[in-house]
């Protein structure tokens, strides 16, 4: 009895350190690595991707005949003359298709398996969208609490030495003060901000699929590049990388496989009936004997009325639309470029000028204050000044090179710029 208990302790202590170790676990993630784990974790992403499966089963089962009918038919004279005459007759009945309907029905469920991926696909990029721009965010929080944090451990050294000038009666206590003052409200900065990393980074686990207990580190940090990104990329390469434009070439193809589709149902299936069939009839002289007969029948439907008509016309009009809309997402896709380009390189330069002369000069003139200030040649109050305007300018700096990576994210998700987006299924719907 005491083993067992033993046993079992010994195993439940050994559960909960493998749950710990798991919740522990640390996952070093970028922007592209963060993509690549989302397209293998995301659970609604998964889900999305079963509509392909769907797709494959009704296009493996498509192109079938309809089942045979089996007939079975028995009368007798008993309600009549009563001679015990009667006829038992076994029917087997088959419909065929005239037309390619069959055909054309499997062609269509191919179709929809292309337009499936392509949907699969153009979701895909939305989710990596989601996850560049959430990885970015959380960047930019953590690149705000470093910058925060520096700034807490040089007021902490500035107090430090107002405290001992002021204890030697060399500065007033105010000064000791106003400078607490300040360092107690970048330590509330950075509490906001450490709140609102925890959200990002929550959101950014929920994305990836990873468990809330994991902890995440970022590589490569916001740094602005050292160039100015003038490269475009040529619209037939972007044309290549957009699922959208994909799905929307895949439902020309799906429209053309369903116009064929339904002029093939113009005729219906024609039935092919093959019977045999026992008789029992009373014949002068013999009286009552019996008889065999085995024979074939067809029928024909007559399109008179009908011919599928209102399918048809649907279908062409389908057709039109797919072509527009390829048109438009064509102009669509273009003009969002543009958009996206512009607004990149827009905010490189703002980036650019935020984050260089103008920061020099306020690390300088802060330092500059607080040498002097140590040597009795400004006020405090200068030196705050100085600190703040230097606050200020670095704060806005990160903020720039943040909305610079922010507005490349949209650039990339505009290009579809993405690992492993398209797969060869949706390409070739071109």
């Amino acid at each position: 009895m005491h083993d067992t208990r033993r046993i079992t302790y010994f195993f439940s202590a050994f559960l909960l350190a493998a749950s710990s170790l798991s919740a522990g676990e640390t996952v070093n993630i970028s922007r592209t690595s963060g993509i690549e784990l989302a397209f293998r974790n995301n659970r609604e992403l998964a889900i999305a991707e079963l509509a392909i499966s769907r797709a494959k089963v009704e296009e493996r089962w498509a192109g079938r005949l309809d089942n045979p009918e089996l007939e079975l038919n028995y009368s007798d004279d008993g309600i009549g003359l009563d001679d015990n005459e009667g006829v038992f007759e076994v029917a087997f009945a088959q419909r065929f298709p005239i037309t390619s309907r069959l055909k054309d029905e499997k062609r269509l469920r191919a179709q929809q398996i292309l337009l499936s991926e392509a949907e699969i696909a153009e979701r895909r990029r939305e989710l990596a969208g989601e996850v560049d721009l959430a990885v970015i965010e959380l960047l930019a929080t953590r690149s705000l609490l470093k910058q925060q944090r520096e700034l807490v451990a040089l007021n902490a050294k500035i107090v430090s030495f107002l405290d001992e000038q002021a204890a030697q009666g060399v500065v007033s206590k105010l000064d000791a003060t106003q400078a607490k003052l300040t360092g107690r409200s970048l330590k509330q900065r950075i509490t906001a901000l450490e709140a609102q990393e925890a959200v990002q980074a929550a959101a950014v686990k929920k994305l990836i699929g990873l468990a809330p207990e994991t902890h995440i580190t970022l590589a490569n940090g916001l740094r602005l590049p050292g160039s100015r990104p003038e490269i475009r990329t040529a619209y037939e390469a972007i044309f290549s990388q957009r699922p959208d434009l994909v799905l929307a070439l895949a439902k020309i193809g799906e429209a053309d496989a369903a116009l064929a589709f339904e002029t093939a149902k113009r005729w219906e299936d024609v039935s092919l009936r093959v019977f045999a069939e026992r008789e029992r009839a009373v014949g002068a002289p013999i009286g009552l004997e019996r008889n065999s007969f085995l024979g074939v029948g067809i029928s024909i439907p007559l399109p008179l009325r009908q011919r599928n008509q209102v399918g048809i016309e649907k279908a062409q009009i389908d057709r039109t639309g797919a072509e527009k809309s390829v048109e438009a997402t064509r102009f669509h896709i273009r003009s969002e470029y543009e958009e996206a380009y512009q607004h990149r390189l827009a905010n490189w330069n703002l980036a650019r000028e935020a984050s260089g002369e103008v920061l020099t000069l306020a690390d300088e003139n802060f330092e500059e204050y607080e040498k002097a200030y140590r040597e009795g040649q400004a006020s405090f109050l200068q030196v705050q000044r100085a600190q703040e305007q230097q606050l200020g300018l670095q704060t806005a700096a990160t903020e720039a090179v943040a909305e610079y990576y922010r507005a490349d994210a949209q650039l990339r998700f505009v290009t579809g710029d993405y690992p492993g987006l398209i797969r060869a299924g949706g390409a070739n719907a071109k």
